[in-house]
């Protein structure tokens, strides 16, 4: 045996016989405390939200990337509301998810489950029209206008952006609009524009403006 393997044996020797070498049970790991529903709900909100701040900022410079981040953002909120089924916003941000991804049908479900819990949400009745938009619903589009046009003025000036975008993208890709159909609606978004701006410069002097 080698002098350092002796050394060795010799310090094993002695730290036997004074206990520090005997084996000690290991403590319990102390488990974390798990998440409240809620919480983990506002946590799947908060991540989905970033994914789609994050989307909506690539959604023209780098499409596939974007698409990514909203096929993320759709599993966060589709954990929120499984969590929290009465959270409106979660439903209302599931429902702008499937839109972003081309699917109006599931997006209206979303909106109305939105609305259901919170029928004057502005922003739900907003994002529901665009999705009537996708869908080619101009009816229904022009009634939640004219909602928005005298519950929310804002939101309404969105909706009215929106709908010249689709006009403008419907003269290159009609997707079974036709001409005719495509003419009336764009003069009726004109005409309610040109009211819009007439009442917006009205309602400066009038004392109930908002």
């Amino acid at each position: 045996m080698s002098r350092h393997m002796a050394a060795l044996a010799a310090l094993l020797v002695v730290l036997s016989g004074s206990g520090l070498l005997a084996i000690r049970p290991k403590t319990e790991e102390t488990a974390a405390p798990k998440k409240s529903p809620d919480a983990a709900a506002a946590d799947a909100m908060n991540s989905g939200l970033k994914r789609l701040a994050k989307a909506d900022e690539l959604e023209t410079k780098n499409p596939k990337q974007a698409r990514k981040d909203y096929e993320g953002a759709l599993k966060d909120f589709q954990t929120a509301v499984k969590l929290a089924p009465g959270n409106y916003r979660a439903h209302n941000n599931l429902g702008y998810s499937y839109r972003k991804l081309g699917n109006y049908a599931r997006a209206l479900e979303s909106y109305e489950q939105a609305l259901k819990l919170a029928p004057t949400f502005s922003e739900a009745i907003e994002y529901r029209a665009e999705a009537y938009l996708g869908l080619n619903r101009l009816d229904e589009a022009r009634q939640a206008y004219m909602q928005l046009f005298v519950s929310d003025r804002m939101t309404s000036h969105v909706l009215m952006k929106a709908m010249k975008a689709w006009v403008a993208k419907r003269r290159t890709d009609p997707a079974g609009v036709d001409a005719a159909t495509l003419n009336a609606f764009d003069a009726w978004v004109q005409e309610r524009d040109t009211l819009a701006s007439s009442v917006l410069n009205l309602g400066h002097n009038s004392p109930d403006w908002r």
